[in-house]
């Protein structure tokens, strides 16, 4: 089918062109590659109308063939990849118009969209493979993309240390994915996800926990979450793009691909470590002072509940209601960013201790950033609203009847703290920033202004979808929603549900009201500490070690017998040339000599040959006088 190889490289096309045209021509390819997403987005809307209820949804073509054995791969296009195509491509065309004006003066524009594209087009190789493989392919490149952008601005050390640091700690995360690929061929003699789908073997728990390795890393769960919140050093709209839709997506998408092969054991403690990090999400987000840091944090929290979802039709709901809220949020944050840096210099426009009484002078976003949080909170009219609840029905306790236990019951009473520890640190949040006076300054509150069209477009856009219109025609009800019969199952209601989590939310923001001026100073022990002191530290104590033997004893011996060498080789030189070489040369110098020597007495000269043999007749004479 050429649309999906059109859909697949229309944003690879965008990544060419930007590095082609280069700089000269930044303006140029910020259209152009804005333009191809936009066409890109129109493809997987086509694809959408024409295989959404077809059963023909796999194409398949042959790879190579080894030892006799065909190896396949293809492309896998159900429900869940319509619904992923046409979410990556339609929240990259926002952050790239919204970044049309937030980096309109970087000179750098064209490596800034040619990254933005090669993220795109690593995303939707991930989403369209039917083949574990070919996904890791994709996976790596999504890695490598992320890297490129969040150290873009490489002249700042932060962005560099960033960078690595994701990049890195995703190393970690894959490795053990890949080992988990192999256990599955071994297992199955395939990576194809639809005939391990539909195959009656089972993978053993500690495989299962590999491949979820890969998710733990992209989706920034415990315990490598640390890297997403120093992940915004990069460009705000990146954030938005790696929260939303790309990276930390792509960890809940091979979660819900892979869980079908999951056992119960291995099911009990994904949702553990998601509960986990669900809660360490929210305790850090509450204890930051950055607009983006707190967000960040908040998508940590996000994940954890998406994954707690294990891998089932309600953590795709949550997936896709999350991408229109986080991505407002993040862009609306830009917005904010961007009018702050216009109006002032020299101080930190992401410190929210430096903000205050923006709603007066950028109402829009702030309108728009209230619709999102109040989605991000889960309340009432909102689309978070349905898609929490959809999460925490399949836990409650009074859903399992005689089946219940505690472990669900520990799992339903974390979603609903994480409830409140949402709804707390957004109200503050939301408060920091929008009420109270203006906190900063160094910077005359008038001069702040909201952004162009190209910014108000994308948030307004994004916030209307943050409501619980767009997804249900009864925002109050999870079974009206239209996502059911898309994605293939009805949801359950439970109406106590909504009440409770409601509750819970409302406690949320009366706390965060009651606290909007209080500042917390207090930090708690972040886990890179740990890490720092368990793994990295040693490590760097370790390394020190080898390399002082490795310059000390090493090196002092290979430097030693080198030496010896270089003595020896002089020795063994000085010898061939005196010695062995002495004894010809000094043979045919003698003979050189006597050469000159007999040859001066062949002269030509008479008188000489006269005199020789007068000598000689002398000598003769004595010798037999003596004798």
């Amino acid at each position: 089918m050429p649309l999906i190889w059109l859909i697949l490289f229309t944003p690879f096309v965008g990544f060419l062109i930007a590095f082609l045209l280069g700089r000269k021509y930044n303006v140029m390819v910020s259209w152009l590659t804005v333009s191809l997403t936009g066409l890109n987005l129109i493809f997987s809307a086509i694809l959408l109308l024409q295989t959404l209820h077809s059963k023909d949804n796999h194409l398949i073509f042959n790879w190579f063939t080894l030892n006799g054995k065909a190896y396949q791969f293809g492309f896998l296009f159900d429900s869940l990849t319509l619904m992923m195509l046409v979410l990556v491509n339609f929240i990259a065309l926002l952050v790239e118009i919204f970044s049309m004006e937030y980096m309109e003066n970087d000179p750098d524009l064209y490596r800034y969209f040619g990254f933005l594209s090669l993220f795109v087009f690593s995303m939707l190789g991930i989403v369209l493979t039917d083949n574990l493989f070919v996904m890791y392919g994709f996976w790596e490149l999504v890695g490598l993309s992320s890297y490129l952008l969040i150290g873009f601005w490489y002249k700042k050390p932060e962005a560099v240390q960033a960078s690595k640091k994701a990049f890195l700690m995703n190393r970690i995360g894959d490795v053990g994915f890949l080992i988990g690929i192999f256990a599955v061929y071994h297992t199955f003699g395939t990576t194809d996800l639809t005939v391990i789908k539909n195959s009656p073997l089972g993978l053993g728990a500690f495989y299962c926990l590999l491949l979820f390795c890969g998710t733990i890393a992209k989706s920034a769960q415990f315990p490598l979450h640390t890297w997403l919140p120093d992940a915004m050093e990069g460009p705000t709209p990146v954030s938005a793009l790696i929260h939303a839709a790309t990276m930390v997506v792509a960890g809940i998408y091979l979660l819900i691909r892979v869980s079908p092969m999951f056992e119960e054991t291995t099911l009990t403690i994904i949702a553990g470590i998601g509960a986990i990090t669900m809660i360490l999400g929210s305790i850090y987000a509450i204890f930051q002072t950055d607009i983006k840091k707190t967000l960040a944090y908040s998508t940590v929290s996000q994940l954890g509940l998406m994954v707690v979802g294990l891998g089932s039709e309600v953590s795709t709901f949550h997936l896709l209601t999350h991408a229109f809220f986080k991505a407002g949020l993040f862009l609306c944050a830009g917005a904010i960013i961007h009018a702050l840096h216009h109006a002032g210099e020299d101080f930190d426009a992401q410190d929210m201790r430096l903000m205050g009484g923006l709603r007066k002078k950028m109402p829009f976003t702030f309108i728009c950033y209230l619709i999102c949080s109040m989605a991000l909170m889960g309340m009432p009219l909102f689309s978070g609203f349905l898609s929490k609840d959809a999460i925490l029905n399949g836990w409650f306790p009074s859903n399992h009847g005689e089946g219940t236990n505690i472990f669900s019951v520990n799992i339903s009473c974390s979603i609903l703290l994480g409830i409140i520890l949402t709804a707390f640190y957004m109200t503050r949040q939301i408060w920091m920033i929008f009420f109270g006076e203006f906190r900063n300054e160094k910077v005359d509150i008038k001069s702040i202004h909201e952004g162009s069209w190209k910014m108000k477009l994308p948030i307004g856009m994004l916030s209307m979808l943050s409501t619980g219109f767009v997804f249900s025609i009864n925002p109050f009800s999870v079974k009206h929603s239209w996502f059911g019969d898309f994605i293939g199952r009805k949801f359950e209601e439970n109406h106590l549900i909504g009440i409770i989590s409601t509750s819970f939310a409302f406690i949320g923001i009366i706390a965060g009201c009651l606290t909007r001026h209080r500042i917390f100073t207090f930090q708690i022990p972040t886990f890179d500490n740990f890490y720092q002191k368990i793994f990295v530290n040693p490590t760097l104590k370790l390394s020190n070690i080898i390399q002082f033997f490795d310059q000390k004893i090493l090196d002092y011996f290979v430097n030693l017998i080198a030496d010896l060498q270089v003595f020896i080789a002089n020795f063994i030189g000085w010898f061939d040339a005196k010695i062995i070489d002495g004894i010809p040369n000094g043979t045919a110098y003698s003979a050189g000599l006597i050469g000159r020597f007999t040859r001066s007495a062949q002269g030509g000269k008479v008188q000489l040959y006269v005199a020789l043999a007068f000598l000689g007749l002398i000598g003769l004479l004595v010798f037999v006088i003596i004798s």
